[in-house]
């Protein structure tokens, strides 16, 4: 029986999670019967099961909703705001009663009276008028909902272990491909160990994707609070919501829930007008809330915007004064950018009478320590009179952190990359160091910024000559900027961080513990702790303003950039955002006809380029092949080189380059001449946008041994997937010998023979041990496959 509640529980949850926002827009629309029926369901559903586990006043609510929505279903009652206010606070009631059940606390019927007396429609208990109302204008959900995917309910500390778990197995493999390539080629281990290679990356994106969940989750009580809100403060507001369909972590979308709410609270309370101020300023008396959810690579935009009053840069400006956090004379040279910053002050606030939405200047300065502590930024963009909108950039998960790997002697630590805005080494000439007292400080285009020793910080060692370290360029998500010297920058990856002891933590050096390819564990640092602790965050949080010679600055601002050896041997650099992992698969997987080559790689098949980067052709090379993959967010390139060297940065003048459409120009970088690849002419000439559901797929002879261990890993290292059962449809069908053709294929037929003295021929059959003449056939087909 306990475990038959516990599903109770969590099953109304669920549904209570979403519901609230059907409500509110089955309210904007009476006429939308698929959501009217999915409230009734839900009402239906929790009468049910509350008669089950004798839950009477459970019951007795439910039961007065249905009634209620019947009759509307009936066509005898309609859609008022009296009754959907009745059903929404019922529906509070069963989330309240909810929560006793599951703590095991007695539930207590007083007050249920009332509410179900609200759902008559001759009762005088609610009386607010029917114009006030948020309305969403997101589409209607089709009237035959699409059947949903079976699901299960899995314990969180489950799917962690199990993703734990897979992660130590990447780990193993990657230090086995080393020792296997220290060892020499060994034919009869390197076809099973790609294909184990292979598994493994589809298990391991398999358990990720278990721990995401649709944006959708935090849109749904949007609708409602914002129904509440506006009914409050007597206001008509819209809501439209976009990017349902995007994913995080959903630990993730739990910790950005409140810094949301309070964002759209203070959205509705202070930057929407009452429907008499919007008439008189000449807009829709309906204001407009918004939310849109964009991925961009690893990390999710949240973008909430308003239509309404805008910041006030003056009354922002004298509150800041008569804070004593500013002084007049300060105000007067900030910039309106910079004035915005300030909201994010403790115990600033703008509002002139304190309510019980808003107003007691606490709650924007602790959204931001909050997206600080999970790496994500916020930026405000304001303009008086039309509106306002927050942009939340947050990390996709909190397990798999983007980082840059660097040295201090011969240790290793990470460093979130999303701090990391520019790297130089400190013999630049562009860069001027100085002293004050015990810090030290770093001229970097006419601006002098702090700059911390790791090594010192770390008490690794005292004396650090800064000309022959290597600078990173930290900014804050508070807006502050400093330098952090360490020995050595070698790469940058995607790690997968763990916590560490509470003793350890309790430092604020290190934010968690993460293991390199080899297995060796290093320490992640808590950028933000570090600068904390030595005063590197400034008391007013505000952007600095541009310098003078801001133009001339920003058109040679250092560029994080990735350096190559192309096939040819020359040495290249390519925009790091732009490279998404460095691949290393047979070549046996490229297919080259004319002046088109591909690769396939996971199931999907890309365009490759960089084989001969003098011509538009080149030849296939023998063994393995190392790989750039190339993304800009829609499409993805192959991108074949020869060795990658380093990370670096761009901090010179791009000199233009008319010789190559495909090279944006040459810079020096390490002082050497290095042609920099333009990512735009690159994806607008060969981008292709990738269908990832629909892979190449190849199905073998069923039930036959010599196919699984010989012919199996030859067909996965030219770029197929194997199919599951011999009913899965493929593009590519291998039989053996006079095996009939199978009624149900219509794709590309090979045909292997068991005589070597056949003659040959495509019409004839390949003997099954010409593994040339077979790659070709595999190679041709999987050609036609993408035409």
């Amino acid at each position: 029986m306990d475990d038959l509640l516990a599903e109770f529980v969590a099953e109304t949850r669920e549904m209570l999670e979403a519901i609230e926002g059907e409500i509110v827009a089955w309210e904007a629309d009476p006429d939308d019967r698929a959501r009217l029926d999915s409230i009734f369901r839900f009402v239906h559903t929790v009468k049910g099961n509350c008669g089950f586990f004798d839950y009477p006043e459970l019951e007795s609510l439910s039961h007065a909703a249905e009634s209620a929505l019947a009759e509307v279903r009936a066509g005898r009652r309609v859609a008022d705001f009296q009754l959907v206010n009745g059903v929404l606070a019922i529906i509070d009631r069963i989330g309240r009663m909810t929560a006793q059940i599951e703590n095991g606390d007695a539930l207590n019927s007083s007050g249920d009276d009332l509410l179900i007396a609200m759902l008559d429609p001759d009762s005088e208990e609610h009386d607010e008028p029917q114009e006030i109302q948020a309305t969403e204008s997101t589409p209607a959900k089709p009237s035959t909902p699409a059947a949903t995917p079976r699901s299960i309910r899995l314990p969180v500390d489950l799917l962690d272990r199990v993703m734990s778990g897979v992660s130590d197995m990447v780990l193993a493999r990657n230090d086995l491909a080393r020792r296997l390539r220290a060892s020499g080629s060994e034919p009869s281990i390197d076809g099973p160990f790609e294909r184990l290679s292979g598994i493994l990356n589809d298990v391991r994106e398999a358990t990720t994707r278990m721990r995401m969940q649709r944006i959708e989750y935090l849109y749904n009580p949007v609708p409602r609070l914002v129904r509440d809100l506006s009914a409050e403060l007597g206001k008509q507001v819209m809501v439209d919501l976009e990017g349902e369909d995007a994913e995080m972590d959903r630990e993730m979308i739990e910790m950005i829930r409140d810094p949301v709410t309070h964002i759209i609270r203070n959205a509705i309370d202070h930057g929407l007008e009452t429907p008499a101020e919007r008439r008189a300023a000449g807009k829709h008396e309906v204001g407009l809330l918004g939310m849109t959810a964009r991925q961009s690579g690893n990390r999710i935009s949240i973008a909430i915007s308003d239509d309404g009053r805008g910041l006030d840069c003056a009354r922002l400006g004298a509150k800041a004064v008569a804070a004593g956090l500013l002084t007049e004379a300060q105000v007067a040279e900030m910039s309106r950018e910079d004035l915005h910053q300030l909201i994010f002050e403790p115990g600033l606030s703008t509002a002139e009478v304190v309510s019980e939405v808003s107003g007691r200047g606490v709650g924007m300065d602790v959204v931001r320590a909050n997206l600080d502590k999970i790496g994500g930024t916020i930026t405000v963009r304001s303009t008086p009179g039309e509106g306002t909108v927050f942009i939340l950039a947050i990390p996709l998960t909190l397990s798999i952190v983007a980082g840059l790997t660097v040295a201090v002697g011969d240790q290793r630590f990470a460093v979130p990359r999303s701090y990391v805005e520019e790297i130089m080494h400190g013999a630049a000439s562009s860069l001027e160091f100085s002293s004050l007292g015990d810090a030290d400080l770093v001229t970097f285009r006419g601006r002098r910024i702090p700059c911390l020793s790791l090594a010192r910080v770390l008490n690794l060692r005292e004396s650090t000559d800064l000309r022959r370290e290597t600078l990173l360029l930290i900014r804050l998500g508070t807006g502050d900027l400093f330098a952090l010297a360490v020995d050595r920058v070698f790469d940058h990856e995607d790690l997968v961080v763990k916590p560490l002891a509470p003793a350890v933590m309790a430092t604020g050096i290190y934010a968690g513990t993460t293991l390199l390819d080899d297995g060796s564990p290093i320490l992640m640092l808590d950028v933000q702790t570090i600068a904390a602790q030595n005063g590197l965050v400034s008391e007013v949080r505000v952007r600095p303003s541009p310098p003078e010679n801001a133009n001339r600055e920003r058109a040679v601002r250092t560029r994080p950039v990735m350096l190559f050896t192309g096939m040819d041997g020359r040495r290249r650099a390519i925009a790091m955002d732009l490279v998404r992992r460095i691949d290393v698969l047979s070549s046996d997987a490229v297919d080259i006809e004319g002046s088109r080559s591909q690769i396939v790689i996971e199931g999907s098949i890309l365009p490759l380029i960089g084989l001969d980067d003098r011509a538009g052709t080149g030849t296939i090379p023998e063994g393995k092949l190392k790989l750039l993959r190339l993304s800009d967010g829609q499409c993805e390139l192959a991108y074949a080189v020869s060795d990658v060297s380093d990370a670096s940065a761009i901090e010179n003048e791009i000199v233009p380059s008319e010789d190559d459409p495909l090279i944006e120009g040459v810079t020096m970088i390490g002082g050497y001449p290095t042609p920099v690849l333009d990512g735009l002419a690159l994806f607008a000439r060969h981008g292709r946008k990738m269908h990832p559901g629909a892979p190449v797929t190849c199905r073998l002879p069923a039930n036959d041994e010599w196919s699984k261990a010989m012919l199996q890993p030859l067909v996965e290292a030219a770029g197929y997937r194997i199919a599951a059962s011999p009913d899965e449809p493929a593009n590519v069908t291998i039989l053996m010998d006079d095996q009939p053709v199978p009624a149900d294929v219509s794709a590309t037929v090979i045909r292997l023979h068991s005589d070597s003295n056949q003659p040959e021929g495509r019409e004839r059959g390949i003997y099954r041990y010409d593994r040339d003449a077979l790659l070709a056939a595999l190679k041709q087909a999987l050609a036609g496959s993408v035409r």
